[in-house]
């Protein structure tokens, strides 16, 4: 294992601590290296499956003290885009259905199949161990092209796989998430939420301030009103301060906070399936007209113009 850690330019400390920032292209060359060098096709798969919720870090945990698991992959949703690069987890309902998309947005040479099922496995055991052991998606999409050993994917997830997808997905029972399987209890959630805001200050700690705003951006967008008492109140400071510190590095909290809306829709709607409806809601803009006004003026076209997103009336 040192061996291929070295050979792909990662630290051999990182196997003592579950902390320690990894490149994305190392980490997704070293698991397709590991794959190949045990002679394993399935190493993704079967590490996803003895995934637990605590395996996710305070997000899992978070996610399975929710009520649903509507609220709780809303919850993984919402921390994993602050806390992971280079990646990027939308959920989105689709005739009554829910759609969990995950994708990488780095560069990348070609699809990271150990990754992806990695990922998506990882998930459906969150769901399992932390809601319900007989709990199974409705189907099951990945962007690579089906293994030789397809039905061994098909027999994990228990649910139909598809390959050669524009995009990795889960698809769920809509109805079946928003089932209440608990009582949240505020105390914990909250006690999670601080540890998480401290991961999310440590990783950001030799950033500066606008780079800490962006990424407190990241992690608030679409889940709560952004504005500058609410930056300031998560950055410690007052809101004057906040705003003379943005001044002297030339930034506003406006130009920030539209520079992440546009690199976020552009992500959502290059996927190919998602709604304008679902990118305004994930942009926290009150409906689809406000972020087709937004998305106009910033490009100079409409959002159908962007990629291949189903239009707003589909």
């Amino acid at each position: 294992m040192r061996n291929l850690l070295q050979r792909h330019g990662i630290d051999s400390r990182v196997l003592q601590d579950r902390y320690a920032p990894v490149p994305l292209p190392a980490y997704l060359g070293l698991f397709e290296d590991a794959a190949a060098h045990l002679g394993d096709p399935d190493l993704g798969l079967r590490l996803g499956a003895q995934v637990r919720p605590g395996s996710f870090g305070p997000m899992g945990l978070r996610a399975a003290q929710c009520a649903t698991i509507r609220r709780g992959l809303d919850s993984l949703v919402r921390f994993s885009a602050a806390l992971q690069s280079g990646t990027l987890v939308s959920l989105e309902e689709a005739e009554g259905d829910l759609c969990l998309r995950y994708m990488i947005t780095a560069p990348q040479v070609a699809p990271a199949r150990q990754d992806s099922e990695f990922t998506l496995a990882g998930i459906c055991s969150l769901i399992r161990k932390g809601f319900d052991l007989r709990w199974r998606p409705l189907e099951v999409h990945f962007s690579h092209p089906a293994p030789a050993a397809q039905g061994e994917v098909e027999r994990w997830f228990d649910a139909p796989v598809l390959f050669s997808r524009p995009a990795n997905m889960l698809v769920l029972d809509g109805r079946e998430a928003a089932r209440q399987r608990r009582e949240e209890d505020p105390d914990m959630l909250e006690l999670i939420d601080r540890h998480l805001a401290g991961l999310l200050g440590e990783a950001h700690r030799d950033l500066s301030v606008h780079e800490q705003v962006r990424a407190l951006i990241a992690l608030n967008l679409g889940a709560r009103p952004i504005d500058l008492d609410m930056m300031a109140g998560l950055l410690r400071t007052s809101r004057r301060s906040l705003q003379r510190q943005l001044a002297a590095e030339g930034a506003t909290l406006s130009g920030l906070l539209q520079a992440v809306r546009q690199e976020r829709a552009e992500q959502l709607l290059g996927d190919g399936r998602t709604r304008v409806e679902t990118v305004a809601e994930a942009l926290g803009y009150a409906d689809g007209t406000a972020f087709w006004r937004a998305y106009r003026r910033w490009t100079g076209r409409s959002p159908s113009q962007a990629g291949p997103a189903m239009p707003e009336d589909s």
